[in-house]
């Protein structure tokens, strides 16, 4: 008779269950197998479907950028809506709705782009600029942007895939309030008084680009000349009285107009024309122009004393020459060097549809007589956008009229702007000579003029032109959602 023992160890039977388990087993894993084949090429096709819309969020901050060059950021904003382009709660403008890639259809996918003010909660989490908070910000509101940043959303889609970039567009921007800006530390001038009458010209009515004889510009009138406010380590004296010190005459203050210290918004000619102001500074000039000279689309030239022409159109030695070529928005520029250090190119100076940034990076030059760049020739010059001279003097020989239509900056460690004898300028826009060492001697001065010609008209049409070229307008923060 068969034990309990002998039935429990007992295999008979066994085989059925074990096949019918592995059966089930097999069965599931090819079942799971088969899904998992079915569902891999649809997260292939979401993954695609993704970076495409991603790739097309890029090019829609691409396209907003071009949008916005040339455009007031207050302007475009006036017209801002909301709907369904924006936030929810957001007021925005809509730049473009599904616009497609060019020379493709909305089938290859489409983007939308919308911008706003930097004028919400916690946007200076986003913009990284933590000191400006929601209550601090200058343009704290919907509407006016005051401190050159705007928020440029794009979502791309493609196939029922969306991506969406958020970026912080920022402009370099200058509030200039002068024709002429002495706002470093020091401000030597000197001038010859005119030779005849309307030969010089330092105005801060609002002088458009195209006016001739007198300014029909409606943005009121600025300061003839403004400096920084304080007082000179090596004169004594206030910044605004060491620049009234060069227009020691009635001829010489007949020529500076502009809006009168002692009674605002009254123009005026002289003395109560120059005044001090606090809109720019040597810190101000230099975080703009840092922006200025980051920009892949800046033309850089170096100006250095190794190899300078030892005379020219000076006494003073020249690192660079500018010369006109007989189209006026293009010009050589030279130096003395050869191989790999020589400069001799052409520059195209722009135009008024596309400014141009020409930045001069010089060398320090402790005794002052060091010419940056010097300007020649008997054809004339015309030039549209930012002109800079940094560690490097700016001096103008030219019989031809050279007329520049935007800024022209001269900053750094003993440098100047000078107008010499036999030349010819204008310039429409604004002039800045930014002296960032108190301890220049004496007798070298930031703004020299001895020229046959000689007028700095304050033009915010020019300005404006100057700093809302693609070049001044980047992005300098994103993040995806």
């Amino acid at each position: 008779m068969a034990t309990w023992r002998s039935i429990l160890r007992s295999e008979r039977g066994v085989a059925l269950p074990l096949a019918m388990i592995l059966l089930m087993v097999l069965t599931l894993m090819t079942i799971t197998f088969m899904s998992l084949g079915a569902v891999e090429p649809q997260i292939s096709q979401n993954l695609s479907d993704t970076a495409r819309a991603r790739q097309l969020a890029e090019s829609g901050v691409e396209w907003g950028l071009t949008q916005l060059a040339n455009q007031d950021f207050t302007t475009l904003l006036s017209t801002a809506t909301t709907g369904a382009s924006c936030l929810s709660g957001v007021v925005c403008r809509v730049l473009g709705s599904a616009q497609t890639l060019p020379g493709l259809t909305a089938s290859n996918g489409t983007f939308t782009v919308t911008m706003r003010n930097d004028y919400r909660a916690n946007d200076n989490l986003l913009t990284s600029f933590p000191i400006e908070t929601q209550s601090t910000r200058d343009d704290n509101g919907v509407g006016t942007v005051g401190n050159g940043v705007v928020i440029l959303s794009s979502t791309g889609t493609f196939n029922g895939a969306s991506r969406t970039i958020t970026a912080v567009v920022q402009r370099g921007s200058l509030n200039v309030n002068a024709a002429l800006s002495l706002p470093g530390v020091q401000t030597d001038t000197f001038t010859n008084a005119p030779p005849s009458p309307g030969a010089y010209a330092i105005d801060g009515r609002d002088w458009k680009i195209a006016d001739t004889s007198s300014p029909t510009g409606t943005n009121g009138t600025k300061f003839g000349i403004s400096t920084y406010t304080g007082t000179e380590a090596l004169t004594g004296l206030t910044y605004e009285a060491n620049a009234e010190a060069g227009f020691d005459t009635s001829a010489k203050q007949g020529y500076v107009q502009g809006n009168s210290q002692t009674s605002p918004g009254t123009l005026t000619t002289g003395l109560p024309t120059i005044a001090s102001d606090l809109s720019l500074s040597p810190p101000i000039i230099q975080a703009f122009l840092s922006n200025l000279a980051a920009n892949p689309g800046t033309q850089i030239i170096n100006s250095t004393q190794a190899c300078q022409y030892s005379s020219g159109s000076s006494s003073k030695p020249e690192g660079l020459r500018m010369v006109s070529t007989g189209t006026a928005n293009q010009v050589t520029v030279t130096n003395n060097c050869t191989g790999a250090n020589q400069v001799n190119q052409t520059v195209n100076l722009g135009s008024s549809s596309a400014p141009a940034l020409l930045y001069v990076k010089g060398e320090y030059d402790p005794s002052s007589n060091f010419i940056g760049m010097a300007i020649s020739g008997g054809q004339p010059i015309t030039g549209y956008g930012v002109l800079v001279m940094e560690e490097a003097d700016l001096s103008f020989f030219q019989s031809g009229q050279f007329t520049w239509n935007g800024i022209v900056v001269v900053t750094g460690r003993n440098v100047g702007v000078g107008f010499r004898s036999g030349s010819n300028t204008e310039i429409r826009g604004a002039l800045i000579a930014n002296e960032t060492n108190s301890a220049e001697v004496g007798g070298y001065f930031e703004f020299l003029n001895q020229s046959d010609t000689m007028k700095i008209r304050y033009g915010k049409q020019a300005i404006d032109l100057a700093l809302r070229a693609v070049y001044n307008t980047r992005v300098s923060g994103y993040r995806e959602n």
